[in-house]
């Protein structure tokens, strides 16, 4: 027979469960607004998984996401703090965050990812993102993520052994190797002014990166313009899909290159992109950013 207080200690534990199950329910409907998610699947993932079982123990240091400033950090032990638009800490004196979820929603949604999948996850901090797309891919799909930062790749990996269909790689994510062909989505998670060469020699044909291009400095993070691209048999289409914030990825940042970007944001002959081009050519009326190993082009892709 149970003590009254085993009951009563069992029924508030019960509607703290309730409590933030709806917690999580408003905010995947929110993001589902603010962001305009698409992926039903995603949607789902959102609302159950655990944002906090990826952020250490409280108390959480958290900040609107619209601001850079790691002085705007507010301390709180209330786990509904973590279910709004915010960034909250990973490391604050590095300023690592677990990211404004509104933009990683968004650029996850753009993978279009599907059950069954493979995803390549680069810069997966603690891992709350990566166990959002482990949800949509379910058992029957594989998700790599790869995260430079040794320590909190081992956390990420500690957090995510509910989801054994997940790797966690600790290592520098532009020169991670997945193999020809073999992914159906990568999202890079940390602004490049060039793409890798084994992001995209990993798409297969269909599959989806999600490039976030840096086009302007910010002493401790980058504005960025994510680039949608997707492998076709006759090579890769492009288009820009979002403007954000992130962290820098230390292997691929040229301070040339940098300078072309920031032009073609300005300008805004970004829009124009139609086509991520890697065979050696001339400069040409066309190329927007004419770089080093690639062009940013207007030139269509025949799929």
């Amino acid at each position: 027979m149970r003590r009254p207080g085993n009951r009563k200690g069992s029924s508030m534990a019960g509607r703290q469960r309730e409590s933030m199950a709806s917690w999580r329910r408003f905010f995947a409907e929110e993001l589902r607004a603010v962001a305009g998610l698409e992926s039903e699947a995603l949607v789902e993932a959102l609302s159950h998984v655990s944002r906090e079982r990826f952020l250490g123990q409280p108390p959480w240091h958290v900040t609107p996401g619209v601001s850079l400033l790691p002085t705007r950090y507010r301390a709180t032990e209330d786990p509904r703090d973590l279910y709004h638009d915010h960034l909250v800490a990973i490391r604050p004196e590095k300023f690592l965050n677990n990211g404004v979820p509104s933009i990683l929603a968004r650029l996850i949604d753009g993978l279009s990812l599907r059950a069954g999948a493979r995803v390549l996850h680069v810069g997966c901090g603690s891992g709350y993102y990566t166990a959002l797309m482990a949800e949509i891919v379910g058992k029957n799909g594989q998700v790599t993520a790869v995260e430079i930062e040794p320590d909190v790749a081992a956390e990420a990996k500690e957090n995510l052994q509910q989801w054994p269909w997940v790797k966690v790689i600790a290592g520098d994510g532009a020169s991670f190797d997945a193999g020809p062909g073999t992914m159906d989505a990568v999202l890079v998670n940390a602004s490049v002014t060039h793409p890798g060469p084994h992001w995209l020699q990993a798409l297969k044909v269909g599959g989806v990166l999600m490039l976030p291009m840096a086009v302007a400095r910010h002493p401790q993070a980058n504005d960025v313009m994510a680039m949608r691209i997707v492998r076709h048999a006759g090579g890769f289409s492009a288009c820009a899909y979002s403007i954000l914030t992130l962290y820098p990825c230390a292997g691929l940042r040229d301070e040339a290159t940098q300078q072309l970007l920031n032009r073609a944001f300005e300008s805004h002959a970004m829009l124009r992109v139609h086509s991520l081009r890697t065979d050696v050519h001339a400069q040409e009326a066309g190329c927007v950013v004419h770089a080093p190993g690639y062009c940013l082009s207007e030139q269509q892709v025949v799929a």
